[in-house]
């Protein structure tokens, strides 16, 4: 009787131990998360202009669903969220693809791997908006090095790259996926050492060759880190306000105008607060659409 109290008692204490470890986070959850989402809710069906309003919530009124009506009206917007989709087409695919293939090779031994680490690890710690402007400089279309290289090889009309129409998007994109590449090959490179070696070793014995065995080994094996890592990177594609804005501020035009800086001009620009809101809950919906996608079809590809 006493060793069964002694144990119900050491249980609690565990217990206990374990929800003083969690409050700060559940706390922190609280506080800067779940509380702001349910006011942005709020703000969202109502009509506010103004800081004030939207601080006291005092002298505004109930639109209901009037912001969302008016944003599956607004072309403008409805074209912003287009282009978030393919700004995401284009950097998802580039980041895990290359993240992939630069983890498979420095999982190797080569000459200047410490440098190779250096160049691609700079960008990830580097202040965004040094970054901004460093790529402004070498993608400038007159005096840029990378257009003056295309040239010297013989390239007449090199890309515009941030000032075209057409490529300032994907440009954008692929700028921001170089920029978080490093994440993501710390990421795979753990997981590319977890997977074990004896299948490589039956694979060798049976004559496979290295492309066999990345596509029917490593990629099988490492596919819960890429599933995990194409949620991340869709979030992260939905997320891009700060890469854009430093690189062409929404331009040129409205060539890079994608929902993050249309909702911020919305907001802090014209002082829709309510209209801004309801936006950023449709992203948000959309982004949790997509994750639930993924996660229901991971089965036919995810192997754990």
């Amino acid at each position: 009787m006493n060793t069964r109290l002694k144990s119900l008692s050491i249980k609690k204490q565990e217990s206990l131990v374990g929800y003083i470890f969690i409050i700060p986070f559940v706390a922190g959850f609280l506080i800067f998360g779940l509380l702001p989402m349910l006011f942005a809710v709020t703000i969202s069906f109502m009509d506010i202009n103004d800081l004030k309003s939207m601080a006291s919530l005092e002298n505004v009124s109930f639109a209901g669903f009037d912001n969302y009506k008016n944003f599956f009206m607004d072309t403008e917007a409805l074209h912003s969220f287009l282009r978030t989709f393919t700004f995401a087409i284009v950097y998802v695919p580039a980041l895990i693809i290359i993240s992939l293939l630069l983890a498979v090779l420095m999982n190797k031994r080569y000459w200047g791997k410490n440098l190779t680490s250096t160049f691609i690890f700079m960008p990830y710690v580097s202040n965004i908006v040094a970054i901004g402007i460093v790529m402004s400089l070498l993608l400038d279309p007159s005096d840029g090095p990378v257009n003056q290289f295309l040239r010297m090889i013989g390239i007449a009309n090199p890309p515009q790259w941030l000032i075209g129409q057409h490529t300032a998007l994907p440009t954008t994109a692929l700028v921001s996926a170089w920029q978080g590449l490093a994440f993501y090959i710390i990421v795979y490179s753990v997981a590319l050492r977890n997977v074990p070696k004896d299948l490589y070793e039956a694979a060798s014995i049976d004559g496979a060759t290295p492309w066999k065995k990345f596509f029917h080994i490593t990629l099988p094996q490492i596919s819960p880190t890429t599933f995990m890592l194409s949620i991340t990177a869709i979030i992260g594609s939905l997320q891009n306000f700060a890469i854009i804005k430093n690189l062409t501020n929404g331009g040129p035009g409205n060539a890079t105008t994608v929902a993050s800086m249309n909702i911020m001009t919305e907001a802090f620009e014209y002082n829709h607060f309510s209209y801004a809101t309801s936006q950023a809950i449709v992203l948000f919906a959309f982004c949790l659409l997509v994750t639930f996608v993924q996660w229901r079809g991971q089965k036919r590809w995810v192997h754990y």
